[in-house]
């Protein structure tokens, strides 16, 4: 039955007990009143009551609620200083209603983002028979299309689906167009819109968990259909292009040090694309500036460079777009440009458009470019601009501070012309020199990402601009209800343009009160996140954000940098922790100091930075019992606990994990306590004592449900898995391994999603399933080495040297090693485990 004071029946026994005392009281005041000299024996026997009767039991009420409070605001609200314990914050949210179907029905093709095909394209028959034999032969899969900017991939691809497959029979059993370029095209919309058409509607992707989850319902869709998927600019979702500048950004890619810019921001991305490569039925055409690294040599891909135009394709575009001259010289012209479609759509429009000779190729002559002007394309623009007079420069130019596609009332609010038929008549004269797209059907207009980057570097005032921008973006209305990201694009577009008018501080103001924390706590959008904050870092994340509040600055860097440790990138939320901790010292603010050292040691852990993280941890315990604020001081004898059991520290961890436990106990703070047991668990675990470790687990289980805390039923799930795995419990095991990997994907718990992976391989191992166990191990392996998790690399690459022990002892030696490396820097366990692989292997 358990207490019978319970949660249900708390408030009664509360008043019952007030009611009494009011009684007792008032009978004692009576008899004060008849007895005389007795009132202040009434007033002590009173004060008895109370101090020993109802003040404790208020008292331990009142802490309960604060707890309760203090454990919601740190699970809901976005302070200033965020809790060390950044991974808590994740919840489920309630199922939203299932929306009506929104796209068509296979195989009516689904063109998600029309292309705007401009007049009179012109040739690629060798490129487009190319693209039709891989089409209806066994070729790969995947067809990447790679070309720099201009060159005509997408226009190629639109032409060659609606003009040769979608006229002829037999057709596709359904057909995907998707562009990343629309400000709605992320990936997951991607999954959710593919779901819905390729299942004829009969699946609601909303009912599915998790990213992975709907990866895996689309890719056994795909498996039994003849689909075409056309996905368009691919690039945007590259690392190379990520961040709310890509619209402008040309082909010029800033290799970074790490070698990632051809990564994938979203690794689900770069899973999903490796896939489409394994789906023999359905064919993808991708279009991309850079090809993806996952599908970088990858057997199922086919990989093509798309160059120039043909020289007879490039004189029949010339003749279509009202050029006037000979074959010989329309050649010459287009030689002098490399044959670069967007170069000669641009300089065709320009000679068409020449007052002196309207038309004629002579009009090249004031036109040509000389043999130094390197790169063509840009001396084409810069004469396509230069073309055009004053006012039209001025409006291309404005026109281009727009990221997207935007419809006639939006671009009004530019139109310095005096009347909107001469504003008319100006974008009509932009979209004939090939300046300026219009898609008719749907009265939107856009530019080429080479013209945008072009006319806004030209753009003279671009902070009134996006002043003007962001005053019309202001005025629209806020959505009634917010149920996904796309929802926020309008006030999203609003802080963007707040940046470019150079108002940093206006724009952090609308990202924490606007929509900072519906993309942080319940949509857990990290990624979007860091492309909106890096905004604020114009001078690069190695210098403050460009705020005026030092206490903003700090506030900014750690909200950024728990967002890219969140999202796997610890390497990088590591410096944004420590320039943060500088302000803090500097502002004398030990409160948010003690916090932020705890973070920063969290993230340096998971790449193995074991000293570093140390001395931080025990800095914030000295300065959180200076400031007398024990949750701080149990949470870093938490850390430091967990530390030194990957230090093999053993006996000192377990003392530090329960001075933890007894101070969570002692102002009771069960959501710590429970992540105290969890860090018991993997401390037992790497003792090989699976009966501690099993009773461990079993405490933060039982914490983490009743507190409704997601990542700890996560992590205790896993634990428990771990425990029973080891004790030989292969039922068990699995039954917790599939709720924790279910849980984990559904809310992208990066972090914790090797370690579950690795225990599944272990697990396959065990039942003999070895092609499967191999799988979960190189899954697992990936996340490690694409987020730099030292100690899991280790971890993975000793099983996989186990794996390998008795079939192949040179692999088993490499991955031996390779643990040994990566746990050299303090991770004991591991590092004993690949020397004791190590030794066996050359014993053999």
């Amino acid at each position: 039955m358990g207490n019978f004071i319970s949660k249900h029946n708390i408030f009664f026994w509360y008043w019952s007990v007030v009611f009494l005392i009011i009684a007792i009281a008032l009978g004692l005041t009576g008899i004060a009143f008849a007895i005389p000299f007795s009132v202040p024996a009434v007033l002590f026997v009173f004060g008895v009551i109370w101090s020993y009767f109802v003040l404790p039991f208020v008292q331990k009420k009142t802490q309960e609620k604060e707890h309760e409070k203090e454990d919601k605001i740190k699970e809901r609200e976005h302070e200033i200083h965020e809790p060390i314990e950044f991974i808590h914050r994740h919840k489920i949210e309630p199922p939203v209603k299932p929306e009506p179907v929104t796209v068509p029905t296979p195989p009516t093709p689904y063109f998600a983002h029309p292309y705007p095909l401009q007049k009179n394209f012109t040739g690629r028959i060798k490129e487009r028979t190319e693209l039709t034999d891989w089409l209806d032969s066994d070729s790969p899969p995947v067809f990447v299309y790679s070309a720099i900017g201009g060159m005509g991939k997408s226009a190629l691809a639109w032409y060659w689906l609606n003009e040769d497959i979608l006229k002829r029979n037999p057709k596709p059993e359904g057909v995907i167009w998707w562009s990343f370029y629309d400000k709605e095209a992320g990936f997951e919309n991607f999954l959710n819109h593919a779901i819905e058409y390729a299942s004829c509607g009969k699946t609601n992707p909303k009912e599915i968990a998790s990213t992975r989850d709907k990866m895996d319902k689309l890719q056994s869709i795909l498996i039994e259909k003849q689909f075409l998927l056309v996905l368009d600019g691919v690039e945007r979702v590259l690392r190379a292009y990520a961040g709310m500048g890509s619209p402008y950004q040309g082909d010029e890619v800033k290799e970074n040090e790490k070698k990632d810019y051809k990564k994938c921001v979203d690794p689900n991305c770069e899973r999903f694309l490796e896939m489409l490569a394994g789906i023999p039925k359905t064919k993808t055409l991708i279009t991309t500036r850079i090809c993806p690294e996952g599908l970088d040599e990858l057997k199922g891909v086919k990989y093509k460079k798309l160059t120039q135009m043909d020289k007879a394709d490039a004189v029949e575009f010339f003749e279509k777009q009202g050029v006037k001259g000979t074959r010989a010289e329309i050649e010459k012209v287009c030689c002098a440009h490399g044959y670069h479609p967007l170069c000669l759509r641009l300089l065709s429009g320009m000679i068409v458009k020449d007052m002196k000779y309207a038309g004629d190729i002579k009009a090249w002559t004031r036109h040509n470019p000389l043999p130094e002007l390197v790169p063509k394309e840009h001396h084409i623009l810069a004469l396509a601009y230069d073309s055009l007079d004053g006012k039209k420069r001025a409006l291309i130019s404005k026109i281009s501070a727009f990221r997207n596609p935007m419809d006639y009332d939006s671009l009004l609010i530019f139109n310095d012309f005096g009347s909107e038929e001469k504003f008319n008549d100006a974008l009509i004269e932009l979209t004939d020199r090939g300046l300026l797209f219009r898609d008719e059907k749907h009265n939107k207009f856009d530019l080429h990402p080479i013209v945008r980057k072009y006319c806004y570097d030209r753009l003279t005032d671009k902070k009134g601009v996006h002043s003007k921008l962001r005053d019309y973006f202001d005025a629209i209305p806020a959505p009634a209800k917010v149920e996904s990201v796309d929802d926020l694009a309008a006030v999203i577009e609003l802080y963007h343009h707040t940046v470019g008018a150079g108002r940093y501080d206006e724009a952090m103001d609308l990202f924490y009160n606007r929509f900072g924390k519906q993309l942080h706590f319940r949509f857990g959008a990290y990624q979007t996140i860091i492309e909106l904050l890096r905004a604020l870092f114009p001078d690069g994340e190695d210098k403050p954000p460009k705020l005026k509040d030092e206490d903003a600055q700090a506030w900014t860097l750690n909200a950024l940098g728990n967002s890219y440790a969140l999202s796997g990138q610890p390497g990088r939320a590591v410096p944004l922790f420590e320039m943060q901790n500088k302000l803090r010292e500097k502002a004398g603010d030990k409160k948010n100091l003690a916090v932020g050292l705890g973070n920063l040691a969290q993230d340096q852990i998971l790449i193995g930075e074991l000293d570093a993280a140390e001395s931080n941890l025990r800095r914030s315990i000295e300065i959180s019992r200076e400031i007398k604020d024990e949750f701080k001081e149990a949470v870093g004898h938490q850390e430091i606990g967990r530390l030194l059991a990957y230090r093999g520290n053993f006996e000192e961890s377990k003392k530090e994990l329960e001075i933890a436990i007894k101070i969570q106990q002692k102002i009771i703070h069960k959501q710590t306590e429970g992540l105290s047991y969890s860090y018991s668990s993997i401390r037992s675990l790497l003792m090989s004592n699976a009966d501690e470790a099993l009773n461990s687990a079993k405490k933060s289980c039982d914490i983490a449900f009743s507190r409704q805390n997601e990542a700890d039923k996560i992590r205790a799930e896993y634990l428990l898995s771990a425990a029973y795995l080891m004790k030989g419990n292969l039922i068990q095991a699995e039954n917790h391994l599939t709720d924790a990997l279910t849980r984990d994907r559904k809310i992208n718990l990066v972090e914790l999603e090797p370690d579950i992976l690795l225990e599944f391989a272990k697990l396959r191992f065990r039942q003999g399933h070895k092609e499967e166990s191999l799988k979960f191990a190189r899954e697992a392996l990936l996340i490690a080495d694409r987020c730099e998790y030292r100690l899991k690399q280790a971890d993975i690459h000793n099983f996989l040297a186990e794996f390998y022990f008795n079939s192949d002892a040179g692999k088993a030696k490499e991955h031996a090693g390779i643990a040994k490396e990566r746990a050299e820097c303090g991770y004991a366990p591991a590092l004993a485990k690949a020397r004791g692989i190590l030794n066996k292997i050359r014993g053999i």
